[in-house]
């Protein structure tokens, strides 16, 4: 019985947060519309929950941590003290670290302010399945160049001394 009851818990944390929501759920696009003005240039990236755009073409020469997730993810919520932790160590070391949704942005800026992280929160122009994304939460990293080199599907550990490692082994 035990082992039941340990495989459904570990079916729940593995498959918990497998198929992202969509953004159409509970959101007025009209105000999501008037909310995100894009600028002439609508190849933006994301919007920081301060306004700022980005552009991934305008972080060449950076490394890049973006971490998609949703409010509604529990593994996404769990890593984001270990994301953190890991941002503070990397950013001296020429990376810049987004935490992405696709949820409208009033809710990204609610989930921020209550969870008080000291991260760079921002809205995706577009789904995250568009990205060929299964689940949440996952993480990729650009190398200076621009190209995306990993793709981190699940929850991890940012800050372990090996993980720390891997990606200051990112060129």
């Amino acid at each position: 019985m035990k082992i039941a009851h340990l495989s459904c818990l570990l079916m729940f944390l593995v498959f918990g947060c497998s198929t992202p929501k969509s953004n159409d759920e509970n959101t007025d696009i009209e105000n999501e519309t008037a909310e995100i003005n894009p600028p002439p240039n609508d190849k933006y990236f994301m919007q920081a929950t301060d306004g700022t755009y980005y552009y991934l073409e305008e972080l060449v020469g950076k490394r890049v941590f973006i971490n998609y997730w949703a409010t509604w993810c529990k593994p996404c919520i769990a890593e984001m003290p270990d994301i953190q932790s890991a941002a503070e160590i990397l950013t001296k070391e020429n990376y810049v670290f987004f935490l992405v949704s696709d949820q409208d942005m009033n809710k990204i800026k609610e989930f921020e302010s209550k969870k008080g992280f000291n991260l760079t929160f921002a809205k995706l122009n577009g789904k995250i399945q568009d990205l060929n994304i299964q689940s949440l939460p996952t993480t990729m990293i650009h190398n200076t160049n621009g190209k995306q080199i990993r793709k981190i599907a699940g929850a991890v550990k940012w800050d372990s001394e090996d993980m720390l490692n891997s990606l200051r082994e990112v060129e």
